[in-house]
């Protein structure tokens, strides 16, 4: 495993790994850029890639970290999904697999061929066949340009049974591998099995997973009797709809920078909303809103729009994909277009359409006007009553204990001038709805949930620095700073650090430096625990900074390591004379002086040797 990491790191070009996420200009021998992990207004965050070293360090939250912590972070995954991403990413088979494992990538790459040379087939026919011209006139007549189509890379699938099929003929392996991504389908005729093409005589759509890689195929018919209007690719090993948000690896960007996903329901809504210029789109596949499409999304903003039909299947997908997204760290707000108009009809108007998102509403907004216009629909109390509390139940399920306050008393406030009823009777209801909450427990003056401080000896503030600064210079120029240290004949080890963070890093480093192997910054941060990665991607810098000023990495080192010793026999003599003032008897304090003395001037030579 940990030579995987390391091939894997040594292959990410850090740079253009972030780049993709958060824009970044050179500035110097670094790069700089807005930090997505906080709420940034101005360059806090640089990414550092000279000296052998590939890591980002933001100088006003403190994330700091390697390729692998960046996507752990900004993608909220596990260490691991970290490094299968960009294995996958750098075109990289991991070693520390096991056999099942590897035998699971294999096959998911070979379908993935196949899938992507079924595309290719399919683009290639619609240039030059009777149902390419068929296809290209109602994708034109949709509003659909030569640009557009090639982006999204249409085609075509002829009105044969066998196009497919027959260009595999022979080869066993890629037929079944062909039947295992959904393109073709087997027929069993009395002792023969036959197969034929799922997709026949319909416009082609390339589904992808978020690289851009092709795994499935939507296909909308190009005869308008032909049933059903449209056909998606059954669910594979590499196609999940649950999973997969129509043009995610074309919008993402474009959602990141807007901070903001427009969700809709179509391939054509997506394409159409592209083609305007509106780019942060993805679509559902034609299925129902799931919690992992939830979740892809809250990785790259803090606000989705949900953009429905105004009819009534839309009305109820919107009510399904607002229940989803109740409970996920996203403010959502839903746009219900006109009845009878869709996305691709209303965005052929870019200001038109960016005016329908612009005027959606909050999700709890949208909720309320549901309910009022529930309740307007019943005239007894007792169907009201009913309808409120089957409200408030939903609302209970779906997580509202854990809402802010702010956002309850909204609800309250609104729910009380619908039902006519102070806001503090409203909250009796709804808190007659919740779970039974845990009696709470009166706190007393010793908390036994509190851990115990753990007890560290004083450290001077010149102590600590001179730790850091030595520390610094050696993760700014191991190579250096190793030679320098096996060189010196005054030896340091580990316990001579007592700053906690110092004697964390030099734990890890020290041993390398006193062997000569080399080592990087992006390694280090990767072996330490969250809370220390942001202080000692500061020991670096504060390094840099040290052997600017000093001139060169050797006279840093020569300064540090004095300054080290110093403090360190400085704090040595202070206990000496601590000790010798407690000697009572005269001639032994006088010779406890002298030896002290002397093992004080032995360790000066040693430093200054």
């Amino acid at each position: 495993m940990s030579n995987d990491i390391q091939r894997v790191r040594d292959a990410v070009d850090l740079v253009a790994l972030i780049n993709e996420y958060v824009p970044l200009q050179p500035k110097g021998r670094e790069w700089v850029g807005v930090c997505p992990f906080h709420d940034d207004n101005r360059p806090s965050m640089s990414v550092v890639t000279h000296r052998e070293n590939a890591f980002y360090h933001c100088f006003s939250c403190g994330a700091t970290g390697s390729c692998f912590t960046f996507l752990e972070k900004y993608l909220n995954m596990s260490f691991g999904e970290a490094l299968r991403m960009l294995a996958e990413r750098e075109g990289i088979e991991l070693e520390g697999r096991t056999k099942q494992q590897e035998e699971a990538v294999s096959t998911k790459r070979v379908l993935q061929d196949v899938a992507n040379w079924a595309k290719q087939k399919y683009v290639t026919t619609l240039q030059d066949s009777a149902e390419g011209k068929q296809a290209i006139d109602i994708l034109n007549g949709r509003g659909f340009s030569e640009e557009t189509i090639q982006k999204f890379e249409l085609g075509v699938a002829p009105d044969a049974w066998d196009f497919i099929a027959a260009n595999l003929r022979g080869n066993d392996a890629r037929i079944q591998k062909a039947k295992d991504v959904g393109l073709l389908k087997e027929k069993q005729s009395g002792h023969e099995t036959h197969v034929y093409d799922t997709f026949r005589n319909r416009i082609m759509f390339p589904i992808w997973d978020a690289f851009g890689k092709t795994i499935a195929f939507g296909a909308r018919r190009i005869n308008e009797e032909a049933e059903p209007k449209y056909l998606n690719s059954p669910e594979t090993e590499l196609f999940h709809k649950s999973k997969t948000l129509y043009g995610m690896h074309l919008a993402q960007k474009s959602i990141r920078d807007a901070k903001l996903a427009i969700v809709v329901e179509g391939y054509t809504d997506v394409i159409a909303c592209h083609q305007a210029g509106v780019e942060h789109v993805v679509g559902t596949l034609g299925t129902a809103f799931t919690k992992e499409h939830a979740t892809m999304l809250s990785r790259l903003c803090n606000e989705v729009v949900l953009v429905f039909d105004g009819d009534a299947s839309g009305q109820k997908a919107a009510d399904r994909a607002i229940d989803i997204f109740f409970n996920t760290p996203v403010d959502v707000r839903v746009c219900v277009l006109p009845e009878g108009k869709d996305p691709a009809d209303v965005a052929t108007d870019k200001a038109s359409f960016e005016g329908f998102v612009e005027s959606a509403t909050d999700a709890l907004t949208y909720k309320l006007n549901r309910l009022q216009l529930e309740l307007d629909g019943e005239t007894t109390t007792t169907g009201q009553t009913t309808v409120v509390h089957a409200f408030l139940q939903s609302l209970a399920q779906l997580g509202f204990d854990s809402m802010s306050g702010l956002r309850k008393r909204f609800v309250y406030e609104r729910l009380g001038q619908l039902l006519s009823m102070p806001m503090t009777d409203v909250e009796q209801l709804m808190n007659a709805q919740l779970p039974n909450r845990p009696a709470a427990v009166t706190p007393t003056n010793q908390s036994v949930s509190e851990p115990a401080p753990i007890a560290i000896g004083n450290v001077s503030t010149k102590r600590q620095k001179a730790e850091q600064e030595l520390i610094g210079v050696c993760l700014y120029d191991p190579n250096e700073a190793s030679g320098v240290l096996r060189e010196t004949e005054r030896k340091i080890t580990t316990e001579d650090f007592v700053d906690p963070l110092s004697n964390t890093v030099v734990s890890l480093i020290l041993p390398k430096l006193m062997t000569g192997l080399t080592f990087t910054m992006p390694e280090i941060l990767d072996e330490l625990n969250p809370e220390l990665r942001s202080e000692a991607s500061l020991l670096f810098f504060h390094g840099e900074r040290l052997c600017e000023n000093e001139g060169s990495v050797m006279s840093a080192m020569n300064t540090s390591l004095k300054a080290f010793f110093d403090t360190i026999d400085q704090r040595a003599l202070t206990q000496e004379i601590k000790n010798i003032k407690q000697v009572e008897d005269p001639v032994e304090k006088a010779k406890a002086a002298q030896q002290a003395i002397e093992a004080m001037r032995k360790k000066k030579i040693k430093s200054v040797s």
